[in-house]
């Protein structure tokens, strides 16, 4: 999912009726950072009901983190320009709504630095699985339509065979809560590494797989009422890209990621940063590509990790870009990507002209803890009833008048027409 600009200039043009509106995009536009680094998304289609509506949000702050903690009062709704109010009760935050459905791939890096220690004296594979084995078992417990592919990647080489990724290993989702997962971890976790880093294929191939519209598990036919499930990969490695044409493979991954924007890739690299490297190698400067090799002077390319392109990446996608050198923290990132993945906020209104087939416009202004506000894209949906239906007091109170109509035009008067007939049978 590519990061949206928020279209001041329609926005302007269409709220100018509203004064605290546009008061509201007088404040955005002295303050353009804020488009750059805070985000409110009406994600998936709105679900309609006859007149009640429901919307889910996904807000986003600095880094595209995810921010948890706002009240309903922080939301406003409006529909076709217009301010519509909602009810408290019909507000749900990220912690109360059911999680959307969810396919997520787990590329995990198996390459032989792998095995080296961390910060922490730990090694890094066992950090990362460990920290797998933690995103698993929360994940379990808040997303129980969550399904998961772990899949480790590396290229063979002198006495390794490698670990290949195609559409056989992609395809082997459990349920979150499916034990066969921890299994596979248990696994892996016996597993010696020894592969060398290709980053960018291994992603390639895993934007391709869940890129097949063909497949019913990732998309549904826009005719269908039912959420798109959502689709997200989670690039964790130690290393970076050790090809010749690392720049030239970078833009042909830039090109896919582009055009597959529903697939939110997440990435959390595994070691020292540059500034890191940096210091510990005497290079009075973060370190480069540049700097890579063995002697003085020199970062030994097994202890790179390239935190630039991987931050380029997740942000590509509108993804979370995380970087540590210890497992704890490592686990933690996780966590908020689970957070970035199920954090949506959910609410319910009442659509304020429900006729049947016709267009409405939806847009949500949130505000942020820092007194910041932001404005959402809008996103279109379409009624589907013959009016709104009445509440249920308004519809007995109709009934109670078609009854007492009832009687006053049918019963009283064959029953005058009765008694009449009683006296003229007397007179006789």
């Amino acid at each position: 999912m590519s990061q949206k600009s928020t279209g001041l200039s329609i926005t302007i043009a269409s709220l100018t009726r509203k004064l605290s509106l546009a008061l509201f995009l007088v404040g955005f536009i002295n303050y353009p950072s804020l488009s750059q680094v805070k985000q409110a998304e009406i994600v998936g289609k709105p679900l309609i009901n006859e007149d009640r509506v429901t919307i889910r949000i996904q807000v986003k702050g600095e880094e595209y983190r995810p921010i948890t903690g706002l009240f309903d009062t922080d939301f406003r709704l409006l529909v076709d320009e217009q301010e519509v109010n909602f009810r408290p009760k019909d507000w749900k935050s990220p912690e109360e709504t059911v999680p959307p459905r969810a396919w997520i791939i787990v590329l995990l890096d198996f390459s032989g630095s792998m095995q080296a220690e961390d910060s922490r004296g730990t090694t890094k594979i066992e950090g990362a699985i460990k920290a797998t084995s933690k995103f698993i078992e929360v994940l379990g417990e808040r997303g129980a339509k969550t399904q998961v592919a772990i899949v480790p990647f590396g290229e063979a080489g002198p006495g390794c065979e490698g670990y290949t990724v195609n559409n056989n290993t992609l395809d082997k989702f459990f349920s979150a809560r499916d034990f066969k997962l921890q299994n596979y971890l248990d696994y892996l976790a016996k597993l010696t590494p020894c592969a060398s880093t290709n980053l960018y294929e291994p992603l390639n191939q895993a934007i391709r797989f869940l890129a097949n519209t063909d497949d019913p598990r990732f998309y549904v036919p826009e005719e269908s009422n039912k959420p798109q499930p959502r689709l997200s990969i989670i690039l964790l490695s130690d290393g970076y890209h050790n090809k010749p044409n690392e720049e030239q493979d970078f833009q042909t991954l830039k090109l896919l990621l582009r055009r597959n924007d529903q697939i939110i890739v997440h990435t959390l690299g595994y070691g020292l940063t540059p500034e890191q490297l940096g210091q510990k190698y005497k290079l009075g400067r973060p370190a480069t590509r540049q700097d890579l090799g063995y002697g003085e002077g020199k970062v030994p390319l097994e202890e790179f990790v390239d935190r630039d392109r991987l931050a380029e990446i997740a942000h590509l996608t509108g993804g979370i870009a995380m970087f540590s050198g210890e497992a704890q923290v490592i686990a933690s990132s996780l966590q908020i990507f689970l957070n970035a993945l199920l954090g949506e906020y959910e609410i319910t209104y009442t659509d304020p002209k429900a006729e049947r087939a016709r267009k409405h416009s939806i847009q949500v202004v949130v505000n942020y803890p820092d007194g910041s506000v932001v404005i959402s894209e809008p996103k279109s949906y379409t009624t589907t009833v013959f009016g709104r239906s009445l509440p249920l007091s308004r519809r007995l109170t109709m009934l109670l008048y078609v009854f007492l109509l009832m009687g006053l035009g049918g019963i009283l008067p064959f029953w005058f027409w009765g008694q009449w007939l009683k006296r003229e049978a007397l007179d006789d």
